[in-house]
Order: C-alpha cells, then structure tokens, then sequence
C-alpha cells in the first residue's frame, strides 16, 4: 500500500504545480488590454472640402484648437478651429486619414463628393479624449481581487484542478492499510 500513497503524493504534486502553472495565462489575459481603432466614414464637400467640429468629453466645442489631417503620415493640411469648435480643411481626396487634434487621434474614411454610401454624413463631430461617459450607464468599477477571483473561477485549467485536488487529496490521505475492524 505505500505504492499508493505515493501515487497520492505525486497525483497531488502534479496539481500543485498546474496551480502555478495557470497564474501566467490568467494574469496575462487581463494585462493586454488592445482597442481597435474605429474608422468612421465620412462624405467630402465640392472642392474636397471636410468640415468638422471638435469636442470635448462633454459635448462642449473647443476654441481655437489645432487640427491635423493626415495620410500615410505626412501632414496634409493643419487648421485651427473658431470660437463654434467647427474647422474646414479643403483640397483633401477620397481614402483614409487622421485627424489628429492635441489629445486624440481619429481615423477617417474620406468619399469624394457623390461616391458615398448612403447615410454616410457630410461632416464629423471629433472628440477631443477617448475617456467619453455622458450617457452610459452601470455598475461602477468592480473591486480588483473581484476581478481577478472571476478570472481564475472561470479558467477552465483552474477549475480542472480544483476538481483533481478535491479527489487527489483525500486518496493521498487514506490509509489503505486494509480493513479496520
């Protein structure tokens, strides 16, 4: 019977070290957080003529702000906007651009006049920082160790371990001695 204690200890050896094993791809999961630019599109005037307005967070223009355009990373053109926050930059062509302002930087699709999609906007509403929250709603922010415990509870290595160690450790602790009387 010592040949199964020994297996006991090993069986729960093995788990101990899959615990440690699973904490690296938990933590990594929650470190790498990635955002996708959006690319909004966006149909061009005569004369490729863009007009805008830029924004802050809370929806209140921004005077006398600069404003890039940009492609492939060469600057096309920089303006500033008017007392309103609306700035107008003309001579642009269809294709993809950034408008990039002092805190943020937006993607555009630009059309030349009458190539648009339908409903595609004739001007853009530009946000001077991506950290907008008029209008949305819920739970404030969860406390960290809450986070991390749903992180590990659903991790599906986590949960196979628990259920080997909920067996394992009870065959390693049994005395299989053979039977009492």
């Amino acid at each position: 019977m010592v040949a199964s204690s020994r297996w006991g200890r090993t069986l729960s050896l093995l788990v101990g070290v899959g615990f440690c094993l699973t904490i690296a791809p938990a933590m990594a999961q929650e470190a790498l957080p990635i955002k996708a630019p959006v690319i909004r599109d966006v149909e061009l005037e005569y004369g490729g003529l863009l007009v805008g307005r830029l924004l802050d967070a809370n929806g209140q223009p921004q005077c006398n702000a600069e404003v890039s355009v940009l492609t492939a990373g060469k600057t096309l053109a920089a303006t500033r906007t008017d007392s309103e926050g609306v700035f107008a930059v003309s001579r642009l062509r269809g294709g993809v651009h950034e408008i990039r302002t002092a805190e943020n930087v937006q993607v555009c699709r630009l059309w030349a006049h009458d190539t648009a999609p339908p409903r595609v906007p004739k001007s853009i509403d530009v946000v001077s920082s991506d950290d907008v929250v008029r209008g949305q709603y819920g739970p404030p922010p969860g406390n960290r160790m809450l986070r991390k415990a749903k992180v590990w509870a659903t991790n599906p290595f986590i949960v196979g371990g628990v259920v080997a160690a909920a067996v394992a450790i009870p065959v390693a602790l049994s005395d299989n001695d053979g039977p009492h009387s």
